[in-house]
């Protein structure tokens, strides 16, 4: 009798031993699909900071263009405003990078919205006499590309931008690879 006690524990025992060892073996399954899923040598999966700071580069990029275009816009400027409540890839310490690279330039930089320099005064009659406003506005980052709409504002009469803009990281650095549909006016 007590050798089928035995042997039914022994029994039970290496049942459990053989649960125990299933279960440990497809529990982590979800981690090894989502780790298998992970784009490789995608250089914006190091950390939010790490990416923001490598990213910011891409704004920079499209901006840095965008003010070398139609430089009549930029005389006699003081400010340099970029509304970039529309930027979805940069969290607001790399939107606040962004905005110190571009003091560069020599002028005030302003983080405001069309909106708010219209009510700060900056912007009387639709003529921004002081300055130019960037607005951007673009989609995720996907694949290493950025597609945005961007554009450079003075007045009604005085902007130029791109919608559908492309920009991609290749060979370590931002490149624009597609201009989009290009607009003035």
């Amino acid at each position: 009798m007590k050798k089928i006690i035995s042997m039914k524990k022994l029994s039970i025992l290496f049942i459990l031993s053989i649960i125990v060892l299933m279960v440990a073996c497809t529990g982590n399954q979800d981690a090894d699909i989502a780790e298998q899923e992970k784009p490789k040598g995608d250089n914006h999966s190091v950390s939010t900071e790490n990416q923001d700071i490598h990213t910011v580069e891409a704004y920079v990029t499209v901006i840095e263009k965008l003010y070398k275009e139609d430089i009549g816009l930029n005389s006699n400027i003081k400010y340099i405003a970029v509304d970039t409540s529309l930027i979805v890839n940069l969290t607001d310490e790399g939107k606040a990078e962004l905005l110190k690279k571009l003091e560069s330039y020599g002028f005030t930089v302003l983080n405001m919205t069309f909106e708010e320099l219209k009510k700060q005064g900056y912007i009387k009659d639709l003529y921004f006499e002081e300055g130019i406003l960037f607005k951007i506005k673009d989609k995720p980052i996907k694949n290493n590309s950025i597609t945005m709409n961007i554009s450079k504002w003075r007045s009604g009469l005085g902007a130029i931008g791109y919608d559908g803009l492309v920009i991609e990281y290749r060979n370590d650095k931002w490149e624009i690879t597609k201009l989009g549909d290009a607009w003035i006016s």
